[in-house]
């Protein structure tokens, strides 16, 4: 099934959202989010560590617009930011910058098409990153902006060491200490609610105030979160009158950083700047939620990847087909090349995974077949998990009459990957978009998925030879003989 939809861009006035420009040279203004760049800065550039966060978002009329915020590297494959920095991103399009000309960088190794982004393949140089996946702190509220704390999981480690956390709290022995602040907001604000010449990182200082009072809470630009006592209590101010520097727009999840015995460290996370960017700005404190950050440090490849059986089914050529699932628990993907690591001598046709995917627990991942009289091994090893050796025979779990839909997509898949059709979806991208098809009509048209079950299980008895198949470029193959449960499929979903 195709379809086809066109994004346009706009122009939104409004305190949050901005200009919205998918040219990334461009001077004018994107879309706005609620927190800071850097004004009066005394140096242009900073840290390595201090990254940029690029996503394309939906905005509220249905166009894609443009978001850039600032983040910081504290772990392996792990970038911390504001959590409002994260939301209403547009189909996972999300990638991290860590040069220094970013114009540049983008116009070289960037691919954009349309709103999807694509950067150089991991080991491949680059000065990005794409985001393997994301996710916000789970008692985020957005209509309190707090607990204003997300992490990015690249897809791939950057050049440089990360930027350990400052675990301990800054209390008042802090007061009117100088600290830095850094990001790759703007440098100006035109109005009280946009700022100009962002894309580039500033660095400067200013002073640590402590934490802020329900006086620091403006309707005119809202941060509701400063009349609540507790989120007053998680953040903290900044000095950002003259000669400080102040963060700006565009500089939301970007850090403090300060420095004990020689050692700089994160000490916070931008939420929320002054208008004009200017008198002060409010950060996040670290110390509340270091239980979320270090789940996110566990998830940036140190948690554990399973792999497990789903089921055993007979299949239209007279044997069986063993189907397998796995549990990804990390944030990020986890490569692991055949060989020693990843041992499956029966998958002749190269169906097991290499890449496996963060998100939790996958299935129907892939099948392979085997014969009543042989034993199917798949021994895994991946980094930082326990090996695991699966045995299967024709005796082991049966699959189930609640997963024939997903029985019905193996055989589907399997026969139209022998059709002999050039240019077609590979095995396992009709197995997910087989899957995800199942799940829309679950949702959607519930009453339909039996007939899809029944026409592609009419497609895994098709034999293998162009003659017997519709060859469609960049899809999966169809086929005559399934023309009727074809369409009694396409009636149901009509209403017949």
């Amino acid at each position: 099934m195709k379809s086809l939809k066109t994004f346009g861009l706009v122009c939104v006035g409004a305190a949050i959202v901005g200009c919205a420009s998918a040219d990334p040279s461009s001077d004018k203004a994107e879309v706005r989010t609620t927190s800071d760049a850097i004004k009066r800065s005394t140096t242009t550039g900073g840290r390595d560590q201090v990254v940029m966060i690029y996503a394309e978002v939906q905005l509220a009329n249905g166009n894609i617009g443009t978001r850039t915020c600032t983040g910081s590297y504290f772990a392996p494959r792990v970038v911390v930011t504001a959590a409002h920095c994260l939301t209403d991103v547009f189909d996972n399009q999300l990638i991290v910058y860590f040069g220094d000309n970013f114009a540049t960088d983008f116009s070289a190794e960037v691919i954009a098409n349309g709103p999807f982004l694509t950067v150089p393949a991991v080991g491949q140089p680059s000065h990005f990153s794409q985001a393997d996946s994301f996710e916000v702190h789970p008692q985020y509220d957005a209509t309190q902006n707090y607990p204003d704390m997300g992490v990015v999981y690249l897809d791939r480690k950057p050049p440089f060491d990360p930027l350990p956390l400052f675990r301990s709290r800054l209390d008042n022995s802090w007061l009117n200490k100088t600290v830095t602040v850094t990001g790759w907001g703007a440098d100006s604000a035109p109005t009280p609610t946009t700022g100009a010449n962002g894309r580039i990182e500033r660095t400067g200082t200013t002073k640590f105030l402590g934490s802020p009072t329900a006086a620091d809470y403006h309707a005119d630009d809202p941060n509701p979160g400063m009349l609540n006592a507790t989120v007053r209590n998680n953040t903290f101010k900044l000095d950002g009158h003259a000669p400080n520097a102040s963060p700006c727009f565009g500089d939301s999840g970007g850090p403090i950083i300060i420095n004990q015995f020689g050692q700089d460290y994160i000490g916070g996370v931008g939420f929320w700047v002054g208008l004009s960017c200017e008198d002060y700005s409010i950060f996040s404190r670290l110390d509340p939620f270091l239980p979320f950050l270090d789940e996110a440090y566990k998830k940036g490849g140190q948690e554990t990847l399973i792999p497990a059986l789903d089921c055993v089914a007979p299949n239209p050529s007279g044997g069986y087909t063993a189907y397998f699932d796995y549990n990804n628990k990390n944030g990020v993907a986890i490569t692991i090349p055949y060989g020693t690591k990843n041992q499956l001598a029966l998958d002749t046709a190269g169906h097991r995974p290499t890449k496996f995917t963060p998100g939790g627990e996958h299935d129907f991942v892939f099948g392979v077949d085997f014969a009543a009289n042989q034993t199917l091994t798949w021994k895994l090893s991946p980094d930082n998990s326990p090996t695991t050796t699966l045995n299967v025979t024709k005796t082991s779990l049966a699959c189930s009459a609640s997963k024939a839909p997903r029985v019905a997509c193996g055989n589907a898949c399997r026969a139209q990957e022998k059709s002999g059709c050039t240019n077609q979806l590979s095995y396992a991208d009709c197995m997910d978009n087989c899957k995800g098809t199942d799940d829309f009509f679950v949702q959607n048209f519930p009453t339909c998925e039996d007939e899809y079950t029944t026409y592609n299980n009419c497609l895994g008895t098709v034999p293998p030879g162009v003659s017997n198949w519709i060859c469609q470029d960049g899809f999966v193959p169809d086929a005559d003989a399934c023309f009727d449960q074809e369409n009694t499929l396409i009636n149901c979903l009509n209403g017949g």
